[in-house]
C-alpha cells in the first residue's frame, strides 16, 4: 500500500487556533528539527540532490527570515525547501491549525483558470461568470505577472515537472493566499484581439470550496454513468474510501454494462492523487484474472519516529516494529503475483485506462501494474510520478510554529524493477488535449476514446 495525505483533510474538524507569527529563533529551530527529522525516517533525501547543495539552500533560507516570520510566509518558504529533494510526498501540509480563520473566511481566487506553459486563461465556466471573451489570457493579478507567479509556485512541488506545473494550476488559489495576495482582486487580462482589459474581483471563497472546484475527489471520489450508449465511463479520483463500498458500487457497474451489452469500460484516474492501493485491486479484479502487481520492491527505512507514528495510529501488529532502527528493510520479489480479490461478476470486453500529470501515488502504481501487465489499454498523458518514488508517508508537528509537515519512509521499484530507472507511466497512445478544447472544458481524450469503438 502506497500512502498520499497531501489532500485527505477536514475543515471542519480542526478547532484550535495556532498562533500569527514565530521569532527567528523559533523558525531556524523548527526548520532544524524538520532536517534532524527527515534524514532519521527518510530512505534516502538526498537522491536527488547534492548534500552540500541542499543545506546552501537551508542556509539561505535561515538568512531571508526577519526578526519574525508569519505563519503563511513560513509555510511558503518550506513548500520552497520541500521542493529541493524532489520527493512530491515531502511537504507542508494542506490544512494549517494556525490559518484556521484564513482558511474559513472568503481570501481565496474564486474561478477555475487553465493553463499552456507559462500562461493562464480564461476557460468558458469562468468566462461566463465573469462576462469575458472565453480563452482570453489572464496576465496580472494586484500587479502581480502571471508568469513570474507560475514560476514561484512550480518550485514549491517536488517530483517531476509533470506533477509540478499541475499542481501549481490546482493549487493556485492557496498559494496566492500564501504570498499575500488576497480579495480585493485587480485583474488584467488580454482578448483574442491582444486588447488589455482590467477588470475587479471583490470577493473571493473559501479554502475547501476553492479546492473542490479543482480536486473532485473532494467531493466525489467516484461516479459511473453509460456514456452514447456504448461506452461504460468510471470517474475514478480517489482511493481513500471504504473498500467494502466501493466493492459493491464496481459490482453493480458491472451488472449494469452487462445487462445493456456495453463491451467497452473507461476508468479515468486523471483527478487521481492516491491513497489505498488495495482499491485497485479490487477494481482489477473485476475486469482480470490473472497474475500481475503494482509494485515490483519496497525498501522501507526503520526509524523509531516511523514505529511511534504507527503505535499512535493503532497499528501495533505491523512486522516493521520489530525491524533494527537505522536499516532498511526490503520487501517484494519483481514477480507478479496471484490477484488479491476474486470475483464471478468480471467484465469480458475492452477496458480503457485513462492517465494524466495528476495520476500520482497509489493511482500511479495502478496504472503501472495496468500497463506492464496489459490488463488495458492505457491512453492520455504521462503520469505525474515515476514508477520509481517514494512512499508511505510520515506526518509530524514542527515544535514551535505548530506547521504540520509530512516526509517518506520507504523507496518503491515499480513493476520493471530497474533501481536507477526515473520515468513515469507512459501510455500506449498519448492523447494530448489542445487547449481550445480545454478552455470549453471538452474531454478531448474521451472523445477520442468514443471515436476508436464507433
Amino acid at each position: 500500500m502506497k500512502k498520499i495525505l497531501l489532500f485527505i483533510f477536514s475543515v471542519i474538524s480542526i478547532t484550535i487556533f495556532g498562533q500569527v507569527k514565530v521569532s527567528k529563533n523559533q523558525a531556524i529551530e523548527d526548520i532544524n528539527f524538520f532536517n534532524k527529522t527527515l534524514q532519521e525516517v527518510h530512505y534516502n533525501p538526498f537522491l536527488f540532490i547534492d548534500n552540500k547543495k541542499y543545506f546552501n539552500e537551508v542556509d539561505e533560507l535561515r538568512q531571508s527570515i526577519g526578526d519574525s516570520v508569519e505563519i503563511k510566509e513560513f509555510i511558503f518558504k518550506l513548500y520552497h525547501l520541500t521542493s529541493l529533494i524532489k520527493d512530491s510526498h515531502t511537504s507542508p501540509g494542506l490544512m494549517q491549525t494556525g490559518l484556521i480563520n484564513d482558511l474559513k473566511s472568503n481570501k481565496f481566487f474564486p474561478y477555475l483558470l487553465v493553463r499552456k506553459n507559462n500562461k493562464l486563461y480564461f476557460p468558458i465556466s469562468t468566462s461566463q461568470k465573469l462576462f469575458v471573451e472565453s480563452g482570453s489570457e489572464l496576465i496580472s493579478i494586484n500587479n502581480n505577472e502571471i508568469k513570474m507567479l507560475l514560476n514561484d509556485f512550480d518550485h514549491c512541488i517536488g517530483g517531476t515537472n509533470e506533477f509540478s506545473v499541475e499542481m501549481t494550476i490546482r493549487l493556485f488559489p492557496y498559494f496566492l493566499f500564501l504570498k499575500g495576495i488576497l480579495p480585493p482582486y485587480k485583474i488584467v487580462y488580454r482578448d483574442s484581439l491582444k486588447v488589455k482589459h482590467t477588470l475587479s474581483i471583490n470577493e473571493g471563497m473559501t479554502f475547501k470550496n476553492a479546492l473542490i472546484s479543482t480536486l473532485p475527489s473532494l467531493s466525489k471520489p467516484y461516479k459511473f454513468e453509460i456514456v452514447d450508449n456504448k461506452l461504460g465511463f468510471l470517474h475514478f479520483a480517489s482511493m481513500s474510501e471504504d473498500i467494502n463500498v466501493f466493492d459493491h458500487y464496481l459490482d453493480s457497474c458491472v451488472t449494469l454494462m452487462k445487462s445493456k451489452n456495453i463491451i467497452n469500460w473507461t476508468i479515468d484516474i486523471r483527478d487521481n492523487s492516491g491513497g489505498n492501493s488495495m482499491l485497485a485491486d479490487v477494481l482489477i479484479s473485476y475486469f482480470n484474472k490473472t497474475s500481475y502487481s503494482l509494485m515490483g520492491k519496497r525498501q522501507w527505512k526503520i526509524s523509531q519516529q516511523y514505529k511511534n507514528y504507527l503505535i499512535s495510529s493503532g497499528d501495533t501488529t505491523n512486522e516493521y516494529l520489530s525491524k533494527r532502527n537505522g536499516t532498511v528493510w526490503e520487501l517484494g520479489n519483481c514477480e507478479p503475483q496471484k490477484p488479491q480479490f476474486e470475483n464471478n461478476n468480471v467484465f469480458n470486453g475492452k477496458v480503457f485506462l485513462i492517465t494524466g500529470p495528476f495520476t500520482f501515488s497509489s493511482a500511479n502504481m495502478f496504472a503501472d501494474g495496468v500497463k506492464k501487465y496489459k490488463l488495458a489499454k492505457v491512453v492520455g498523458d504521462n503520469t505525474g510520478e515515476n514508477t520509481n518514488d517514494f512512499g508511505e508517508v510520515y506526518s509530524f508537528e514542527l515544535p514551535n510554529s505548530k506547521i504540520k509537515m509530512q516526509t517518506t519512509t520507504s523507496y518503491d521499484l515499480g513493476t520493471n524493477c530497474e533501481q536507477k530507472k526515473y520515468e513515469p507511466v507512459k501510455p500506449d497512445e498519448i492523447i494530448e488535449t489542445p487547449l481550445i478544447n480545454k478552455i470549453n472544458e471538452e474531454d478531448y481524450v474521451l472523445k477520442k476514446i468514443l471515436e476508436e469503438i464507433k
